[in-house]
């Protein structure tokens, strides 16, 4: 019986054991940003404004999260400049900017347009450069009375919907309404006609703002009226131009109610007295 025990413990000693191989799955990688998305206000952005940009990664699991880390950059420092570690962009020209930002080895970036920001009152002056005259206006002496650095009076009251800017402009007390686009370079044209009883002044500017607050450029004239033959043709340069919350209401223009006003009624009107 011992004998017979023994064999039993030898041959049970001797089965293979089972183990179980069973074991937990190895966690997933974290998930990796697949694309990323650069967030701004506009595409538009005055010169002199201020913004810090945001970004938004889509991870390969689908989810979506806010970028930090992730170094910011822009391809043209004439247009904006962009602080590496924040996002923060300003406008310092006009033209076209891709801001950018990398993070987990993608790239998003987004296109903004600088440009300049004329809305607002304007009042300045600008200066005679050049005086051509034919028929009636030449025989007037009308460039006798538009000498070559006569300086004149004006005022701007603009409004600008991003790229398109409407207002009116007045040349003493003169006035009329005028609208054009900016130009990718940030240049405005504005045209616009003085129409008062016999005569039109056909008025067309163009403005650059560099500098916020601050307009410089040129405008042209080209005078006829009905009755008078020829015309007379001006051409202007803007002396100074400032942005300001201050605007003397012009006079309403009666001086070309007559059939034939004379000379110095027209330069009265330009002077603004």
């Amino acid at each position: 019986m011992v004998k017979r025990c023994l064999l039993l413990l030898i041959a049970l000693s001797l089965m293979p054991t089972c183990k179980s191989n069973e074991s937990s799955p190895p966690p997933p990688p974290p998930p990796t940003a697949q694309s990323i998305t650069v967030n701004s206000s506009s595409d538009m952005l005055y010169i002199g404004i201020e913004e810090t940009f945001t970004a938004t990664a889509t991870m390969s699991d689908g989810s979506t999260k806010a970028v930090t880390g992730g170094v910011w950059g822009g391809d043209n420092p004439s247009v904006a400049t962009v602080e590496a570690g924040t996002g923060r962009v300003i406008i310092v020209g006009s033209g076209m900017v891709s801001i950018y930002v990398d993070y987990q080895g993608r790239r998003g970036a987004k296109v903004i347009r600088g440009l300049p920001n004329y809305q607002g009152t304007w009042v300045g002056s600008y200066y005679i450069v050049s005086c051509k005259s034919t028929g009636d206006y030449k025989s007037s002496n009308f460039c006798g009375s538009f000498p070559v650095n006569r300086v004149f009076p004006h005022n701007l009251s603009l409004t600008q919907d991003e790229d398109r800017v409407e207002g009116r402009f007045y040349l003493g007390t003169l006035g009329a309404d005028a609208s054009g686009p900016v130009q990718t370079d940030g240049q405005l044209q504005l045209t616009g006609a003085v129409k008062e009883g016999i005569n039109t002044i056909e008025v067309g500017w163009t403005l650059q703002s560099k500098t916020a607050g601050r307009i410089t450029g040129t405008l042209n004239q080209l005078w006829r009226a009905t009755g008078y033959s020829g015309d007379g043709r001006l051409s202007c340069k803007i002396r100074d131009c400032d942005r300001t919350t201050i605007l003397t209401t012009p006079t309403p223009p009666g001086m070309f109610l007559v059939p034939k006003p004379t000379l110095e009624d027209l330069i009265r009107a330009l002077v603004g007295r």
